[in-house]
């Protein structure tokens, strides 16, 4: 999974960055960096240190996410947030885009960038990314039409022209493509260009300590956007530095229920419809992560090409089930163990072994 963390200039996109990935990229209000930085954590699911620990394996392999922190977004002349092409193009290949908005005062801010608004600010991201988004609509449209008087008409670009006729209609009322429904074959038809405003999106509200858990209409309003959780950046930041034990100390006294790094993964899971299956053994147990409603063959694929192109049963049982009984024996004897074949729909917290033959 690729997480793209986008923000203004100094909306503190770094500092939560940070608290998720425990790195130390620069923070400075006159760092202004060129290329994103990148951080990759593991995906702290307890369900794999259970499985370890009934298992003993040699390896244990938890599912990671990769976050990807853009240069800040600068405003122009007229008043629109803009990235470069570059950061542009990288940004279309994430599964989902993480918004970081300043909700927290700073008189250098306060006179450069003037006073923290998120519900603004969320506006002109929102905007730059549809204007983006409708420019290679337009000249998408432009190509069909040009093909046409051609001769180039097939079935294939016809689903395509009508998609992206509808993109346009859609974009030029101001309206991102998340919120539309195409059909399938007309979404399948421009899946390739990656719209920025049909990524899914989550929103992290950005407070320091003194606001913290004090923004209900903000968060309310937000929420109504896409799915939002607040941050308290700075002080989160310095949270990652602490041993366990002891951020829980602080984080108790703020109200910060999870870390930064759990809230957003699961956030990120939630948002994504992905879930989790699980392959053990003594050599190794491993995380995998699949779309809910993926059937057992497309499991099999995310272990092995192999294993999907030889599929003949999927040997199934549940991580609660082991948890229970701590040993895949009683799970047999108890009639828990199940054979399944390519259309069943693997559930989150399955363990699974394929039989294949290639």
């Amino acid at each position: 999974m690729k997480l793209g963390l986008i923000g203004a200039t100094k909306s503190g996109k770094t500092t939560i960055f940070n608290a998720i990935t425990k790195l130390d990229a620069p923070t400075s209000l006159y760092d202004q960096k060129a290329e994103p930085n990148i951080g990759i954590v593991q995906v702290l699911d307890e369900r794999i240190t259970h499985l370890s620990e009934i298992y003993k394996p040699k390896k244990t392999i938890y599912a990671t996410v990769e976050f990807l922190d853009f240069p800040g977004m600068l405003e122009d002349a007229e008043n629109h947030e803009f990235l470069s092409a570059a950061s542009m193009n990288l940004m279309r290949t994430t599964d989902a885009l993480v918004i970081v908005l300043r909700n927290f005062a700073d008189p250098v801010l306060d006179q450069t960038f003037g006073k923290p608004d998120p519900v603004k600010e969320i506006k002109k991201i929102t905007d730059e990314f549809i204007l983006s988004d409708l420019v290679i609509a337009e000249n998408r449209l432009e190509k069909i039409e040009l093909g046409y008087k051609r001769g180039l008409k097939t079935a294939a670009i016809q689903i395509e022209e009508k998609a992206i006729r509808t993109i346009i209609e859609t974009l030029n009322n101001e309206t991102p493509l998340r919120e539309i429904d195409l059909p399938e074959e007309e979404l399948k038809a421009v899946k390739g260009f990656q719209f920025l405003s049909l990524k899914p999106m989550m929103i992290i509200l950005n407070s320091d300590e003194n606001n913290y858990n004090k923004n209900p209409e903000t968060l309310i309003h937000l929420s109504n956007i896409s799915h939002t959780t607040e941050f308290a950046g700075k002080f989160e930041m310095e949270l990652s530095l602490m041993d366990e034990q002891e951020a829980r100390i602080f984080m108790d006294d703020l109200g910060i229920k999870e870390s930064a790094v759990l809230r957003v993964t699961k956030s990120a899971y939630q948002l994504l419809g992905y879930v989790s299956f699980f392959t053990v053994g003594t050599d190794e147990v491993r995380a995998w992560t699949i779309q809910k409603g993926d059937n057992a063959v497309t499991a099999a694929g995310k272990i092995h090409s192999d294993l999907a192109r030889g599929f003949i049963r999927a040997e199934t049982f549940c991580y609660n089930d082991i948890l229970k009984y701590e040993n895949e024996k009683t799970i047999r004897e108890k009639g828990l163990f199940r054979l399944e074949g390519k259309t069943y729909l693997v559930q989150d917290g399955d363990i699974i072994n394929i039989r294949f033959n290639v």
